[in-house]
């Protein structure tokens, strides 16, 4: 499998080089040269396997030409030791055809343990056969910096560098990522938004004393492909177990990069057989106006309940519309040249594919604070913020005889300030991944929202 960018189809790297990197040089997001379409005998065969098994089966095409079968089989099941829960996901009927696919089982209960966990295994392999150094650079606005953390940093020879929004997360997201005590973590708050630490990440990528650097730098956001890829599996995991009560195939997916929400879209494209993907937003609402007016157009950020999709520009969304386009990386880079000083409209020929599948739907705070108490009272069941915003999106997009799966992101402890609005302060009991972190000591730095700054103290830590 050959890798091309999004922006440049001449370009062809190996799975390796996508991984050990960041963006495309040309600006662009890698994506593979073509995908294995499973016919409905082939998923039919997948049935009896369990995730680990079903994630070697999905995702070994993509890493072939590297990574023989059985060694990939072993790397899969090293990534998921840390996970509470055998299955590694979790699913729970809220009530008659809407589930809830717990994604947050992982060590920073998050749904980018998933992933995470399976690209730092990768990582170390790689990097025990190339002989070299890796750094993880990543922005976020919650839960990638504790997930990337969490997934490279027991690794000697890995260092992590994470961008977060100064004072734009919640306590206890910092905590994950500033507690560590380990050497190789740099916890980096910068006073500015998420979209200002990604745009830095982003420029990092191209900067020559990052690329030339002796360390390989590498993606740990979902503009990583392995990101990408990793997050399909569990959509056919879903299918799998609920292939026979199902009246239609619905994920409905809280969405702030549009990786969780490609993935399923991939998931689709490699042949399972979903109807319809539901994009919920909360007020930073950039892709509901997207897939409700074909409008794609920067906006400003403002913080609310729901931070890991604080966010104004869906870098994944580039993915999808080199897709539109049946991969015409051409006429890709002349709609991205003009972004973000110019909306987005794709032309109706290209758009109708997406129309299709998509659709959205945006939440306030208050909004999902409403639907966190509904659902306790109506299925005694706890949802966070973000997962909030799938269940109300579900519920107001989609008939009641049709089967939604809506992807639960986070543990609901993790937001604990805004579940106590609605809730009795004792309605979810604190995990002890939680508890481990109150009292230890942090260390971070404050760096102002200027690239250079951020760029010293890499090159200077990493030398």
């Amino acid at each position: 499998m050959q890798y091309i960018s999004t922006r440049n189809s001449s370009l062809r790297k190996s799975f390796s080089e996508v991984l050990l990197g960041g963006l495309a040089p040309d600006g662009g997001l890698f994506m593979p040269l073509d995908n294995r379409r499973f016919t409905n005998e082939e998923l039919e065969d997948l049935s009896s396997l369990n995730y680990q098994e079903l994630t070697a089966e999905i995702l070994h095409q993509f890493v072939s030409e590297e990574i023989n079968k059985s060694d990939f089989e072993y790397i899969v099941n090293d990534a998921y030791q840390a996970f509470e829960n055998k299955d590694v996901v979790n699913l729970i009927k809220l009530e008659d055809q809407r589930w809830i696919l717990e994604l947050f089982h992982g060590p920073t209960l998050a749904f980018k343990d998933v992933a995470m966990q399976l690209l730092g295994t990768l990582l170390n392999h790689f990097a025990q056969k190339q002989e070299t150094k890796i750094a993880v650079l990543g922005a976020t606005s919650g839960d990638t910096g504790s997930a990337a953390i969490s997934a490279c940093s027991r690794y000697k020879n890995v260092e992590v560098f994470i961008l977060y929004p100064h004072e734009r997360v919640t306590e206890i997201q910092r905590k994950q990522m500033t507690t560590t005590q380990a050497k190789n973590v740099h916890a980096l708050s910068v006073q500015t938004d998420f979209d200002g630490c990604q745009a830095m990440v982003k420029e990092l990528f191209l900067d020559e004393a990052i690329v030339s650097n002796e360390t390989r730098f590498i993606a740990a956001n979902s503009i990583n492909w392995a990101r990408c890829m990793t997050q399909s599996v569990y959509y056919f995991w879903t299918y799998l177990r609920l292939k026979e009560e199902l009246n239609g195939l619905i994920f409905s997916i809280p969405s702030g990069n549009f990786g969780h929400a490609y993935a399923g879209w991939l998931a689709k494209e490699m042949g399972l057989p979903i109807n319809k993907i539901l994009v919920a937003t909360n007020s930073n609402d950039v892709l509901h106006k997207l897939f409700s007016e074909n409008s794609y157009k920067k906006g400003k950020v403002t913080s609310t309940l729901a931070p890991s999709m604080d966010i104004s520009v869906a870098s994944n969304f580039e993915r999808l519309l080199f897709n539109l386009f049946n991969n015409n990386s051409e006429k890709l880079q002349k709609t991205m040249s003009s972004f973000p000083k110019e909306q987005i409209s794709v032309p109706g020929e290209y758009w109708k594919k997406a129309e299709d599948v998509f659709l959205s739907f945006p939440s306030t705070d208050q909004e999902i604070l409403q639907e966190i108490k509904n659902t306790f009272e109506t299925s005694n069941y706890i949802l966070d913020p973000h997962t909030s915003t799938g269940v109300r999106a579900a519920r107001e997009l989609i008939s009641p005889d049709q089967s939604v799966i809506t992807m639960a992101t986070a543990h609901p402890s993790k937001f604990m300030e805004a579940i106590k609005q609605v809730l009795a302060e004792d309605a979810v009991e604190t995990p002890s991944q939680l508890k481990d972190i109150e009292d230890k000591q942090e260390d971070f730095v404050v760096l102002p929202d200027n690239i250079d700054k951020v760029r010293e103290y890499i090159v200077s830590s990493i030398n």
